[in-house]
């Protein structure tokens, strides 16, 4: 069993707390659906193990406090953009905790503004993080030595996540998840987290986003929008205002994988959350998904996978 850890101060946002803690709430729910052991042991931890009040003035109650305990992951919450200038009290003392796991074992993931906390332990500078995007200048301001930039998804960099985005968070603990449990695992909690209907998903795509090329992720961000429709590198490279040659060469420099094979991931991996959360048809999926052909779908489904659609979706 995995440790994780969420680290709550004061002035905190408890949404993002309360995100992390639910989202492995619905893992140990998988878990014991599947009759599989669990797999996360979940902690809150402040300080000093007291109550912290959160931005909102809500109440969020620590199961732990700040101490030597081995964590395999630990998750720091953003703060109000107001404040970064007037830390609340216990700063430092986070700060001090997490220097020493800054290069080890330990997974760190920065919700947004909570990548203040990892720039001011000193031991990221020259470093890109990832922040939210109105807060990359005063963050900037405060740690020079630091490059921050606006991220929709995040950047890694050994063991450490830098997020721009609510979703982004989301996509991380999804990643983990998938390579600690599995792709379809992965996805069963993925539809698990479902708010509105199945095509809104997040993707699971973790290896292609890691990169600080902002126009590409613009791309990518129109390719996850317009997946089910025709996609071509000439109509890319002219709507975003690139040669064909030169879209070619960024988009696989900074993903590592060609644009049409990109697509056909995004496709593939929005298939699979319709086939768990949804009760359509194998060839109603493939069209939503923009194959007409259903049988040059399935062969690319189990290409992928190596299992057809059908076999993958019961295959508990």
């Amino acid at each position: 069993m995995k440790n994780i850890a969420i680290i709550a101060y004061e002035g905190c946002w408890a949404v993002s707390v309360f995100l992390a803690k639910d989202f492995f709430t619905i893992v140990s729910l998988l878990d014991s659906h599947y009759s599989l052991p669990q797999s996360y042991n979940i902690e809150i931890i402040t300080t000093d193990g007291a109550p912290i009040t959160s931005s909102s003035n809500s109440l969020v109650v620590a199961d732990n406090s700040l101490s030597d305990k081995s964590y395999d992951l630990v998750i720091i919450p953003p703060i109000e953009g107001s404040k970064l200038k007037n830390m609340p009290l216990g700063t430092d003392l986070i700060i001090e905790w997490l220097k020493p796991k800054i290069h080890s074992n330990t997974s760190i993931l920065s919700l947004s503004t909570g990548s203040y906390f990892l720039a001011a332990t000193g031991k990221l500078n020259k470093t890109v993080i990832a922040t939210h995007w109105s807060l990359v200048k005063p963050l900037s301001g405060l740690f020079p030595d630091c490059e921050f930039i606006s991220h929709k998804s995040y950047l890694k960099m050994g063991n450490i996540y830098t997020t721009g985005s609510f979703e982004a968070g989301i996509s991380v603990l999804l990643g983990v998840v998938a390579k600690d449990k599995g792709d379809r695992f992965s996805q069963q909690c993925a539809t698990h987290l479902l708010i509105s209907d199945s095509g809104k998903l997040n993707l699971i795509l973790p290896q292609f986003n890691n990169h600080k090329d902002e126009k590409i992720n613009e791309i990518q961000d129109w390719i996850h929008n317009h997946s089910s429709g025709l996609i071509t590198i000439n109509e890319l490279a002219k709507q975003f205002n690139f040669s064909e040659r030169n879209l070619k060469r960024r988009f696989t420099q900074a993903t590592g994988i060609s644009i049409n094979k990109y697509v056909q991931e995004v496709r593939i991996d929005k298939a699979k959350k319709q086939l768990l959360a949804t009760d359509k048809t194998v060839n109603e999926i493939s069209e939503e998904v923009g194959y007409e052909n259903s049988s040059f779908f399935s062969r690319l489904f189990k290409k992928s996978t190596g299992l057809t659609p059908a076999k993958w979706r019961k295959n508990d």
